[in-house]
């Protein structure tokens, strides 16, 4: 494993990639999301969240076990390679750029398993799982509405094609327990497939809508 820094990889290696490919591209966001770029949510009383865009990754990454010769000294052995996508955004009003604070997109298509999530502060079921390795943790898990039928949304002025609506069913209010400021209140989200999430509900009653840049 290469824990949280990208591994070095050594192009001379050998060894099986699994790649993005064909209907992998229909549940990977194409939305070209930039650092420092701001996206805006807005809610119906005029209050505005800010989701600052921090890196937008698409890598050749390498899974590596430990063998015999890493106790002396000799390292890891290379398993095989696999395409990531990882987009990363800090909710500006959480004060906080804690991994788990985060809204990261995750995309992995390691041991040729098509896998996407989201880890998204705000919401109101927290949990600890992660894709690959400890830095793509997600707390909605897309995998379940890939195949489901996909709706068409207007937000703002804006028409998505491809909309899926995501509820917790749960009522909790919660905070996250890594520092940030906001509380985990969404309890709904709708997410687009080309863009990510364009809207959610929150238990205030509160409807967040993105301002499409």
């Amino acid at each position: 494993m290469c824990g949280l820094a990208a591994c070095s990889l050594n192009k001379a290696d050998g060894g099986t990639y699994y790649k993005f490919a064909g209907n992998d591209y229909n549940y990977i966001i194409n939305y070209k999301y930039t650092p420092d770029q701001v996206i805006v949510y807005e809610n119906q009383f005029g209050e505005q969240l800010h989701f600052k865009v921090i890196s937008n990754t698409l890598e050749k990454r390498g899974q590596y076990s430990s063998d015999f010769e890493s106790f002396t000294g000799g390292g890891s052995s290379l398993d095989y390679y696999y395409d990531n996508k990882t987009i990363q955004l800090e909710i500006v009003e959480n004060q906080s750029r804690y991994l788990y604070n985060l809204v990261i997109y995750n995309f992995s298509k390691s041991l040729n398993i098509f896998k996407n999530g989201i880890q998204f502060p705000l919401w109101n079921v927290q949990s600890s799982t992660f894709y690959d390795e400890i830095d793509r943790p997600f707390n909605i898990d897309l995998m379940p509405f890939n195949r489901i039928a996909k709706t068409q949304m207007t937000v703002n002025g804006h028409l998505f094609l491809k909309v899926v609506t995501i509820n917790s069913d749960s009522v909790a209010l919660t905070n996250s327990g890594y520092g940030g400021s906001l509380q985990s209140h969404v309890n709904k989200v709708y997410y687009d497939f080309d863009f990510g999430i364009i809207a959610f509900d929150d238990l205030d009653g509160k409807k967040w809508k993105v301002i499409y840049p």
